[in-house]
């Protein structure tokens, strides 16, 4: 049905049609965009980039399409036309949205290995997933507005009047399709059925309106097709769901904050094992129901605060509620409060916890920040793990939020934060730029927040924290953990996590205080959001290598500093044509690899007693002790005597070998020979 310029005023029938289409236009708009937030977020996270990445791409293929929607309503003004491209939006949802979406989840995410440091490590990849997913619809639901206008402005009311009715009915449409989605669609539903509504409501209206104009054969057609979308869409997700790859989730479902999963399996002595899932590839947790100290990463966690005889425990960002269950079973008598934001990810947790259903612990299901904010209770020990994917929130991260949790704090209370972000350490001062590295910026809004002592551990290359309310010396804080270590009625987990903890540790200086403190006002989360900054520094490694300085300060040093040791065979790898974790491990495997180890040997001949451990937590990875084992095994000739520095370090090497690989009980004679050799009890 066209309608030329001079044509008479339509039916007050075929108006309302018009307007109706006008306000579902309006509805899918904001409804595909509301999905949008929540596909980007759990496949990317929630950063401020990701956010900005999807409004700016909408509101371009909203402006693209309302320039071409009014030139090509100008040669065609026909509504079978308009019809047939919402009918292309629907369709093209169901392809992308519906069968497609994984694989082309998949390809975006894998960009990330493409750019992998800095800003467009973080825009492109959702800006892909966006122009694949959502742009071509976008773009041609924004074709409506100015082809009914094009339509109704033939009435006597004039063009003006006709706008602002549809403008009006299209924005009435996109609040609903903004509240609707938010509060209903997709908490109940989910995206799928979300984007299912999405489908429908279309396929409808362009049903009814070929109707309305006597077209019988393509209204019939679109019935057809919505009959085969509604029985084709679950079938072909099953079959996507059939073709996934192995293990396959116990559980997965969407929740408020995203997708959830959970995986069991058997690790190599048989016990029973549970990772948790909140992200695309990001375990977040893994905890082992049968024996809940197991887990080295998660018991590093609570290993200060049950050293140290804390009995009531805040944990910020439960998950699956392996910290809570740790801290029972090394102390059965300890009180927890376990908050967690989403309530599902809390309803699993008692479902496959039992620890979790205990009368000890307070289970609150709210955002942490306004929990704090509201809660008037006092604690020994906060946990702080918090994650949006691999992210850290932003406002969990700031000096506000660390003086929100200290004023929680008893007066010799500590806080303990899982930051996901690695200090590298290995520097020479010659790299322009300085890498950026913000967990030292964490370190400055911890202590401007008025902690008194802070100390890291890189052993597990995440920055665990640890801020101490009162002034404790480092010494101290070692000699409490060695003699948890060597406590034999303490359970052989935990001995392990205490015994490597009290190596690896090492104090902040408190001149990262004129860092400037990441706060609620400056916060640059593309930089926050790394996990670490490898690819960067063998890059500034590598430039730095080219500088006249190089020689007279890094490799006249020779091997009589482990920090330039270290320096000089990553800066090999940043200058071999592949500064990133896939060249590191090539160098590794290489002639390079094998230099640096056996200079590291030559070095800890050499070292200092008092200061090995501390240089060694710095500057020598935990990846590159396990690279290194053959050379450090190969070298070895009679049983390690610990009070020599290459039979300490070799106690050092087995103990944290069998830590990482969750073999803490196994560790116990290593470690426990090293502490009680090295460590002043």
């Amino acid at each position: 049905m066209s309608i030329p310029a001079e044509s008479p005023p339509v039916s007050r029938l075929f108006s309302f049609y018009l307007h109706g289409l006008a306000f579902l236009g309006g509805f899918n708009v904001m409804l595909l965009e509301m999905c949008a937030f929540r596909v980007l977020q759990t496949t990317f996270g929630s950063s401020i980039y990701v956010t900005g990445v999807l409004l700016a791409l909408v509101m371009i293929a909203l402006s693209l399409g309302y320039f071409l929607g009014g030139r090509l309503s100008q040669r065609n003004a026909s509504l079978e036309f308009l019809l047939g491209i919402v009918a292309v939006a629907a369709a093209y949802v169901w392809v992308t949205g519906g069968l497609l979406s994984e694989p082309l989840l998949d390809f975006s995410f894998g960009l990330r290995k493409v750019f992998t440091s800095g800003l467009m490590g973080h825009v492109l990849p959702p800006a892909v997933a966006t122009l694949l997913l959502y742009m071509p619809p976008m773009l041609a639901l924004s074709h409506v507005s100015p082809f009914l206008i094009r339509v109704l402005a033939t009435q006597s009311r004039g063009v003006g009047a006709t706008a602002g009715n549809l403008m009006a009915v299209s924005n009435v449409g996109s609040i609903a399709g903004t509240l609707l989605p938010s509060f209903l669609l997709i908490p109940l539903l989910g995206v799928s059925t979300t984007l299912g509504i999405f489908i429908g409501t279309l396929l409808v209206i362009v049903a009814a309106g070929f109707l309305l104009v006597r077209r019988k054969v393509p209204a019939t057609a679109l019935a057809g097709v919505l009959l085969a979308v509604a029985v084709a869409t679950p079938l072909a997700r099953d079959a996507w769901a059939a073709r996934a790859p192995e293990p396959r989730p116990i559980f997965e479902s969407e929740s408020l904050y995203g997708n959830v999963r959970i995986f069991r399996s058997q690790d190599d002595d048989g016990d029973e094992k549970l990772e948790f899932m909140p992200s695309r590839d990001y375990v977040h947790s893994t905890v082992y129901p049968g024996r809940p100290l197991k887990d080295q990463f998660t018991t590093a966690y609570a290993n200060v605060g049950l050293a140290r005889g804390a009995k009531r425990y805040l944990i910020l960002g439960t998950a699956l509620g392996g910290v809570v269950s740790a801290i029972l079973e090394a102390n059965p008598e300890a009180r927890i409060t376990a908050v967690e934001i989403d309530p599902l990810v809390m309803d699993l947790a008692q479902r496959y916890l039992p620890a979790m259903r205990s009368p000890q612990v307070r289970r609150v299901v709210e955002d942490a920040r306004l929990f704090l904010r509201e809660d008037t209770q006092e604690y020994d020990y906060i946990v702080v793990d918090i994650f949006s994917g691999e992210q850290i929130p932003a406002h969990c991260v700031s000096q506000e939020f660390f003086s929100l949790a200290m004023a929680r704090l008893a007066p010799d209370g500590v806080l303990q934060m899982n930051t996901n972000l690695w200090d590298f350490h290995i520097t020479t001062g010659l790299e322009q730029p300085e890498p950026f590295v913000p967990v030292r910026h964490i370190h400055s809004a911890l202590l401007r927040a008025g902690f008194a002592s802070l100390f890291q551990s890189d052993f597990f290359e995440h920055g665990h924290l640890y801020a101490f309310r009162q002034s404790t010396p480092h010494a101290e804080v070692r000699r409490t953990l060695a003699r948890a270590a060597l406590d034999p009625a303490v359970e052989p987990h935990l001995r392990g996590s205490y015994g490597m903890t009290a190596l690896a540790l090492v104090p902040i200086p408190d001149e990262v205080r004129a860092l400037r403190p990441f706060t609620d006002q400056w916060l640059p989360e593309h930089l926050l959001h790394l996990k670490d900054n490898f690819e960067l520094y063998l890059r500034a490694l590598a430039r730095a290598r080219e500088l006249p300085a190089w020689k007279t300060e890094v490799e006249a040093a020779g091997g009589t500093q482990l920090r330039l040791i270290s320096a000089r065979h990553y800066a090999e790898v940043g200058a071999s044509g592949s500064p990133s974790y896939g060249g590191y491990r090539a160098y590794m495997k290489g002639a390079g690899g094998e230099a640096y180890c056996k200079e590291v040997l030559e070095w800890v001949r050499k070292a200092p007693a008092d200061t090995m451990f501390v240089e060694l937590a710095r500057y020598l990875h935990t990846r590159v002790i396990r690279d290194c084992d053959r050379v450090f095994g190969s070298e070895a000739k009679d049983a390690p005597d610990a009070k020599t520095a290459e039979g300490a370090f070799r106690l050092y090497v087995t103990g944290a070998l069998l830590v990482d690989d969750n073999q803490g009980a196994k560790a116990v004679p290593a470690l426990s020979e090293l502490l009680q050799a090295q460590v002043a009890l």
